[in-house]
């Protein structure tokens, strides 16, 4: 279980969803600011990118670290990474280490034994992509999800439903982290 302690701004504004959707003026600013936070919140969750800089908690039992610990959530920031006791007190770094070489980013425990099975343990971590870093095809799925979301809002029928564009999901598929 993982939990946002803190997060920067969306790296999209209203103006450029405003000009992506081709609206002139801000009258619909509030529905685009909800389409733009639905759209945004759905990849996260999807992908498990995160579109903005994020601090990150993730709450573990000693069992699931012993094995090595896949991050739920990146792009990570390897040398933020700090694995912490049920006091909150930083483990040493002698006891674990992240690997980079895996195709999501796990913890790997070199001490088993300094590790009890049943304890909780917390990985807290700064992930997301700060706003400069964002890859272009991620924003064009982005601002394609949220001018989705802004121009079907009315749906309120089950037999009125509008599939999602497609290349918002396979342009994510090569940046998600396994979960689309």
């Amino acid at each position: 279980m993982y939990q946002i302690t803190t997060e920067g701004t969306m790296p999209i504004s209203v103006a450029e969803l405003r000009d992506h959707t081709r609206i002139v003026g801000a009258d619909f600013d509030t529905q685009l600011t909800r389409a733009w936070y639905a759209a945004a919140y759905d990849i996260e969750n999807r992908t498990g990118l995160l579109l903005r800089e994020c601090s990150v908690r993730v709450t573990v039992r000693g069992y699931q670290i012993l094995r090595g610990y896949v991050l739920p959530v990146g792009p990570v920031d390897f040398s933020s990474v700090v694995l912490k006791d049920s006091t909150g007190a930083a483990i040493d770094t002698d006891n674990y280490y992240v690997d980079p070489n895996t195709p999501e980013v796990k913890i790997q425990i070199l001490e088993p034994s300094q590790f009890e099975h049943d304890a909780t343990y917390y990985i807290d971590f700064d992930a997301g992509y700060a706003e400069a870093d964002l890859p272009h095809p991620v924003k064009i799925a982005a601002l394609e999800l949220a001018a989705h979301h802004f121009e079907n809002r009315e749906m309120t029928s089950v037999t009125q439903l509008y599939t999602v564009p497609s290349s918002c999901w396979s342009i994510l598929s090569s940046y998600g982290r396994g979960k689309i």
